[in-house]
């Protein structure tokens, strides 16, 4: 294929301060071998959790046909109920699941608890458990180790730890201890393009002619020792080079953020304007995805039971009552079913929200939602019920995931957990077993 004026050769640099560093793929760049180019290309996944299930009533009630959660139909020929709508126009790029959970945490003692779990499937009873195992996002992002400038990003409404009984992360390391979750945006902005900040390359410079003199030092300071003086120093100097090439490496992504300047956003957003901020919490996972600042996130929109901090969050886009309240009355008034599929409504439509800003970003062959999986459900599906949760997969047209159905799994026969080995292969990490999977293939979803 002939190159064309406006075609960029594959292996571009960007050059200054004697540092060259590779262009990722622009549609320019696709010219001779594209297939190659195209596999270079980052794949991406994002696990979104919110609390107290959801709203399913039963067949007999006359809020069943509008607010059960999951769809009409079955297979390719689904269509989601009115909770739900405002994921109709993408239907063909999501997979509703259901019939998935973890069997471990189906006698926990507590529901509540079972969010702890929710991706680790390590069994959660309260008062018992002491530590978890390492989080599916966890044991992706240790594959990914090294290639992006953040490992992984671990967001919460709320942020911090909780506990083990009221988790406030989703995101556990592998000893099976809670990762602090960010929940500030201003601090997660800078987490994400600090690096590039004037600030950041003083203290990078300042670090830098620290060495320098270091070094300079030892090589006068060698001349006047023996040789068994100047391998002591040798090795004192081989344990500081470790600083020098965690330098070089945060010099390399200062450089890389410098390229793309961060785009202008209102950070100044509190939780309690709650549509407001889980767009922008969402926005800042779409912008670390687009710049490879990191591959895999996590977001727990709100945390679990009636003493969380995120309990009001419903009652502050204008519903009468809290999350905790709208699970355990959905019974027992005529409107509580619609007062919970209202909140099921206002999730899926921020949902909504993320899911379009990744199809209308163009990314080689097609958008950024065809190489990043986007994973959202509960813990429990009725309120205390840790069965069947409400589970959606989007996006991932380019990494296996057969989208655009309604997928009902045996609950006796499998478990969440073998969907976790296939998001994890999906993100090219070749695991077998993921917590309590069965090896089941989850054909139904991936090629």
């Amino acid at each position: 294929m002939a190159m064309k004026s406006w075609h960029l050769p594959r292996r571009a640099f960007l050059r200054g301060t004697g540092i060259s560093l590779a262009l990722p793929f622009m549609n320019a760049m696709a010219t001779g071998n594209e297939q190659q180019a195209l596999n270079a290309l980052p794949k991406r996944a994002a696990f979104i959790f919110f609390p107290n299930g959801v709203s399913l009533p039963p067949e007999n009630d006359p809020q069943h046909e509008d607010w059960f959660w999951f769809p009409r139909g079955a297979g390719r020929d689904y269509e989601f109920r009115t909770s739900q709508e405002s994921l109709n126009p993408y239907r063909d790029d999501i997979s509703v699941v259901s019939g998935l959970s973890h069997p471990l945490n189906r006698n926990s003692g507590d529901a509540h608890v079972n969010p702890t779990g929710f991706l680790t499937s390590e069994e959660m009873v309260k008062g018992k458990t002491t530590f978890n195992s390492i989080s599916i996002d966890q044991a992706i992002s240790t594959h990914h180790r090294g290639q992006t400038q953040l490992a992984s990003m671990p967001l919460s409404t709320v942020g911090g730890v909780g506990n083990i009984s009221r988790t406030y992360t989703l995101s556990f390391d592998e000893d099976g201890k809670g990762i602090p979750a960010w929940s500030n945006l201003q601090e997660i902005y800078e987490r994400m393009y600090g690096a590039s900040s004037p600030a950041a390359q003083a203290r990078l410079r300042e670090k830098q002619n620290l060495l320098d003199e270091i070094y300079g030092d030892a090589k006068d300071f060698r001349r006047k020792l023996g040789k068994e003086d100047q391998a002591t120093l040798d090795e004192y100097l081989a344990a500081i080079s470790g600083l020098e090439k965690k330098i070089e490496n945060d010099r390399l992504w200062a450089q890389k953020g410098a390229a793309a300047a961060p785009p202008e956003m209102n950070l100044e957003i509190e939780f309690t304007d709650v549509e407001n901020y889980i767009r922008a919490m969402y926005d800042l996972m779409y912008l670390a995805f687009k710049a490879d600042i990191t591959r895999v996130a996590t977001y727990q929109i709100a945390s679990e039971g009636g003493t969380a901090p995120t309990n009001n969050l419903s009652k502050q886009i204008g519903m009468g009552k809290d999350l905790h309240q709208l699970s355990h009355s959905a019974a027992k008034s005529d409107d509580g079913f619609k007062d919970w599929g209202l909140w099921d409504q206002f999730v899926a439509r921020q949902l909504a929200y993320f899911i379009n800003r990744l199809k209308e970003t163009k990314e080689g062959d097609g958008s950024m939602l065809d190489r990043c999986l986007v994973f959202q459900g509960a813990a429990t599906s009725r309120v205390h019920d840790n069965t069947n949760f409400p589970l959606i997969l989007a996006g991932g047209k380019h990494m296996g995931h057969k989208t655009g159905q309604f997928v009902s799994y045996d609950e006796e026969k499998n478990v969440l957990s073998n969907l976790f080995v296939r998001i994890a292969n999906a993100m090219d990490v070749p695991i077998e077993k993921f917590g309590d999977s069965t090896g089941i293939s989850m054909s139904e979803l991936f090629t």
